[in-house]
């Protein structure tokens, strides 16, 4: 195979969305698959939304995953620099060429007079598009008297265009579809458009992959790339990612959900349909919580401030957000490979394999298995594959990667030393699906349980006198080393000189240290407490459960 140049071309105004770390696996794949290169470059040239914090993001999010790049940030490469706010002399030298051979022009138009253009066409039930009208020099006079600065536009071809696209094949837009594009704004930067032609061609870039979303753009950069009489890079258009109801996966679905719980929570406040006390609570003004409420604004802020404050959690979207859900990079990489690519064509014996290294994704990923058909993102099967990666990573690695879960969350599991860790995670490893999980299941470490339950559970545990079997092992556990042998050893005999089963004395055992009746191993539990704190436990549920209402009173 021939070595392809790939690239992954972000634009910095927003965390990194799984679905461009998709498009990333994909290109990164391909080039080490053919032993090609692959290129991040950073488009930064919207001004007003582009920021330095999510730059950071994106680079920081894709090391995360594992994904390294050959040229980019932090890397360099001879065809740099790769942030195109600092390659506006190139996109210029190009603008002035194609302006020069009269396949560009400055256009003139206002706002206003480009919306009364939309309105019209709207008024004759019309798509508007833009085509060249070029002014006459009365106009041309007042528009430069008036101070206007204009765009540079693009004159495209009256005919049809037909992209060979290598995942959908022969796609063709007829030109009623194509209008005059902007290739270079007032303010001197490039549009998306024009610098992405200008890039890929001299970063030489062979193999474009990006979503459909992006299908008819391509056309216009087929005319860009013929009007320039340079060769165009294959282009390939992968399937969307939707979610479970067929909607595509989009950030505003943290609004959408973040509405719908503090609808929920209004229920407990008589405020006639006012915000003032949310807006008190998550510390937004009124205005802007309102605003929010009624769909005015998508404020990502906001829906994590509403979710923080009632303790809920927002749909995962971003890859931080898996990070921070307690998600294995790995286990990532492997679902997002399997969203819209199959590891075998039918007959070749491994249609149903699910679980592949990074390593066995590039001996096998090849453009011709990306699908065609939209994906449908199931969060339920990733936390499952997630808890399968859990259960046969080897140790160091998962400490590894608690670490890294650690570093961008507060959780209390970072109050324990490597070895504690270490310890947890062996009792744990098999019962967990996500760090997040992790921690939940280990409250009882770092708090005494305050309450016990449920009340059924709480009943058989303690049946044909469970308090008294408690008192009997608080007895043998204070004079006992503390160790999970000896410790099994000593209510071992201590069941037997009673004339009971072990689990007489477990259970009464473990809802008073854990709060329920459910936990790992015992003995190894009782050893992840201090013996003052096992037995402190104990005394304050000889107190409490007396008086519980699993009991008659």
């Amino acid at each position: 195979m021939k070595p392809a140049v790939t690239r992954f071309a972000p634009s910095p105004t927003g965390s990194l969305h799984v679905g461009g770390a998709r498009t990333a696996l994909y290109c990164y794949l391909w080039a080490q698959r053919t032993q090609g290169r692959f290129i991040l470059r950073i488009e930064d040239t919207d001004r007003a939304r582009s920021t330095e914090e999510s730059t950071q993001g994106i680079v920081r999010d894709l090391r995360w995953l594992g994904l390294t790049w050959d040229e980019g940030p932090e890397v360099g490469g001879e065809r740099g620099p790769y942030f195109q706010s600092e390659r506006l002399h190139l996109y210029q030298k190009y603008v002035d060429q194609l302006l020069a051979e009269g396949a560009a022009y400055r256009a003139w138009d206002t706002p206003e007079e480009l919306r009364a253009m939309r309105q019209e066409a709207e008024a004759r039930k019309e798509t508007f598009r833009y085509q060249r009208s070029d002014p006459s020099a009365e106009s041309l006079a007042r528009y430069q008297e008036e101070a206007r600065v204009p765009v540079i536009r693009f004159s495209m071809p009256r005919e049809s265009i037909t992209l060979n696209d290598s995942i959908l094949g022969p796609v063709t837009v007829t030109p009623d579809h194509l209008d005059d594009l902007v290739i270079q704004k007032a303010d001197g930067f490039p549009t998306y458009h024009f610098a992405v032609v200008v890039d890929d061609h001299h970063m030489q870039v062979t193999q474009v992959l990006r979503g459909q979303e992006h299908l008819t753009n391509t056309h216009k950069h087929q005319a860009l790339y013929a009007a320039l009489d340079w060769p165009m890079p294959s282009a390939g258009h992968m399937p969307l990612i939707f979610n479970l109801q067929g909607g595509k996966m989009s950030k505003r679905e943290k609004a959408k959900a973040a509405r719908a719980m503090a609808r929920e929570a209004a229920k407990e406040h008589s405020s006639g349909g006012g915000w003032a006390w949310l807006a008190d609570a998550v510390g937004f003004s009124e205005e802007e919580v309102r605003l929010f409420m009624k769909k005015k604004r998508d404020s990502i802020a906001i829906a994590e401030a509403i979710a923080k404050t009632l303790g809920e959690t927002l749909p995962l979207i971003d890859v931080m957000d898996f990070r921070a859900g307690g998600y294995l990079p790995e286990a990532i990489l492997n679902y997002l490979a399997l969203l819209g690519w199959r590891a075998r064509e039918e007959g070749e014996g491994e249609g149903d394999r699910e679980f592949f290294t990074l390593e066995e994704l590039v001996e096998q990923f090849d453009l011709s298995r990306i699908k065609k058909t939209a994906a449908r993102f199931d969060p339920t099967k990733l936390a499952w594959m997630n808890g399968e990666y859990i259960k046969s990573r080897p140790m160091e690695r998962l400490l590894v990667c608690l670490d890294s879960w650690l570093e961008v969350v507060d959780s209390p599991l970072a109050r324990l030393a490597t070895e504690e860790r270490e310890a947890v995670l062996n009792l744990y490893q098999s019962r967990v699906q996500t760090f997040r999980d992790l921690e939940d299941q280990t409250q009882f470490l770092f708090e005494a349980p305050s309450t016990y339950g449920p009340p059924k559970a709480i009943r058989k545990s303690f049946k044909n006198d469970g308090i008294q079997r408690l008192q009997e092992a608080r007895t043998a556990l204070a004079g006992a080393p503390w160790n999970d042998a000896a410790l099994e050893d000593t209510i071992q005999a201590l069941a037997q000189s009673k004339d009971q089963g072990l689990g007489a004395y477990a259970q009464p055992l473990r809802v008073a240290l854990t709060g329920t009746s459910v936990s790992p191993p015992l003995f190894q539990t009782l050893t992840l407490l201090s013996q003052q704190e096992v037995l402190s436990r104990i005394d304050r549920a000889l107190e409490a459960l007396p008086h519980h209402e699993a009991f008659p009173s």
